[in-house]
């Protein structure tokens, strides 16, 4: 067996996701999961880090106090799923995106901050821990980001004749087109999904999270807050792309918001600004695909799919990732599981098609226990 464990946390900053897969060189194959809430007053000082203004003294503390947290949903894991360290290959860490600055130009070099402390977490949990999977992406010139397209034709490309694509909703929205025939895969993000509206909704609800988009439903679409939120330079821009919290955030929500807006009425119209820039993003895709296979947390909010899949050509089937054999939930923390395979087994893992960069790459680096 070779057994990894991915550790994932999107920019929702509301768990810490880590995943036991056994891979093989043609299939990666869950054997358990386990997650833990980011306690509120560390995911308040996250979202405080994702400034630019954080000292070096308290990044550090903020880095060991995240991988602490990595080393607990780690360490439980393995104690539920009853298998000890030793027989644990690598823990694939992605760590805590607190700052996306990709390439503007072609010829720009990006930077992209992900949270970590991979030598404190190795030491705490006794396995190696592979990181940095951006870093060389970005150093090529690529955007260091969306990288779960390259997993997404690993495990999906080969279940329909025609082409499909996978929506990853996280805080941030991200498409994969795979064509099994011809072997094409690309990708880039959409747009916000989880993170306006989770960040909205505590502020007003005092919820991590509108549950299946139930507040959403009270309010209506205001037509014209939703046209000023499309009319962002982003949703124009072609592939390759990518974006953050850094972008899509509450200051950036509030420059557009008047007074009188009812705050489920913005709600609402940040679904659709989800779903409609979705459906906008299909310009950009060689031809319509067939299916639309969605996950990631958003994938629970059936009201956030159900207007997705209204604002799609008719012809697009949509369903989730667990009809394909596959929970919603795992497919990131997987995605890196499988990151980590192939730095071990110097296999490329970035797709120039997707990011930009020059050239492919084996993505991380490895700090041994």
């Amino acid at each position: 067996m070779s057994l990894y464990i991915g550790l994932m946390s999107g920019t929702s900053m509301d768990a810490i996701d880590a995943v036991l897969c056994d891979i093989k060189p043609d299939e990666v194959q869950f054997i358990n999961a386990h997650a833990v809430s980011i306690p509120d007053e560390l995911k308040s000082r996250l979202e405080h880090a994702c400034r630019p203004d954080l000292s070096v003294t308290d990044y550090q503390n903020l880095a060991r106090e995240y991988a602490a947290l990595c080393a607990e949903v780690t360490l439980q894991l393995l104690e539920n799923t009853q298998i000890s360290p030793e027989a644990i290959t690598a823990v694939a860490s992605h760590g805590q995106t607190l700052w996306h600055a990709p390439p503007k130009q072609r010829n720009d070099i990006g930077y992209s901050i992900q949270l970590n402390d991979a030598d404190w977490l190795s030491a705490r949990v006794g396995i190696p821990v592979i990181f940095d999977f951006r870093a060389r992406d970005l150093a090529l010139g690529g955007q260091g980001a969306p990288l779960v397209p390259a997993f997404h034709q690993f495990i999906f490309a080969d279940t329909a004749q025609t082409p499909i694509a996978v929506l990853n909703l996280g805080g941030i929205a991200n498409i994969s087109y795979l064509d099994a025939q011809s072997g094409t895969a690309i990708g880039f993000d959409t747009g916000p999904a989880n993170t306006l509206l989770d960040q909205w909704i505590e502020r007003h609800q005092g919820q991590r999270f509108d549950d299946h988009g139930q507040w959403a439903q009270q309010g209506k679409v205001n037509i014209e807050l939703l046209n000023r939120l499309l009319n962002d330079a982003f949703f124009s821009i072609s592939p390759p792309k990518s974006s953050g919290r850094e972008h899509f955030n509450l200051a950036w929500l509030d420059s557009f918001i008047d007074e009188h807006y009812r705050p489920q009425d913005v709600q609402r119209t940040l679904v659709e600004l989800t779903a409609k820039s979705v459906a906008n993003s299909f310009q950009w895709l060689p031809k319509c695909p067939d299916k639309l296979i969605i996950c990631g947390g958003g994938a629970f909010n059936s009201f956030l799919l159900e207007r997705i899949a209204q604002c799609l050509p008719d012809q697009v089937t949509v369903a989730d990732s667990a009809e394909y054999g596959v929970d919603p939930q795992h497919v990131e923390a997987m995605a890196f599981a499988w990151l980590g395979w192939c730095f071990d087994n110097k296999k490329p893992a970035n797709l120039p098609a997707v990011t930009g960069a020059s050239q492919l790459a084996v993505l991380g680096k490895r700090v041994n226990a």
